[in-house]
């Protein structure tokens, strides 16, 4: 062997092991999709609901929920709130002006090791005030 060859095939050596083990496949990692909804009701100054799904536990509790009033173009955001450990949210609007309003809660990812829970987003029905 010339000299300085050892150095070039141990660094071959090495980036051969290094590329065997990036070739071996991460453990497969499962999602579950749950659908999840939104309630929304409408109590003077404040909206309230809830949030529900198949599996409750995983997808009611702290899930952010967001208040919309309908507007031209994009919509207005009014307030947010996350659900508590029964789904339940409240977000107060004072003044409560004419219009139509909405809630929506978000997409949560949530799980341990091999098994993520996706909890999908959800829209509430229209609640028109006059």
């Amino acid at each position: 062997m010339r000299r300085g060859s050892r150095g070039v095939i141990a660094a071959a050596a090495a980036a051969g092991a290094v590329a065997a083990v990036a070739a071996i496949p991460a453990e497969a990692t499962r999602r579950v999709f749950i659908d999840s909804r939104i309630g929304v009701a409408r109590a003077a100054p404040a909206f309230h609901g809830y949030v529900h799904s198949r599996h409750h536990d995983f997808c009611a509790p702290e899930r952010k929920v967001k208040v919309f009033r309908e507007r031209p173009g994009k919509d207005e955001l009014l307030g947010t709130d996350k659900t508590n450990e029964k789904g339940f949210w409240r977000v107060i609007v004072d003044p409560l002006a004419s219009g139509a309003y909405y809630a929506k809660v978000t997409r949560l990812a949530t799980g341990a090791a091999g098994t993520i829970y996706v909890c999908r987003a959800d829209r509430s029905r229209v609640l028109v005030v006059d």
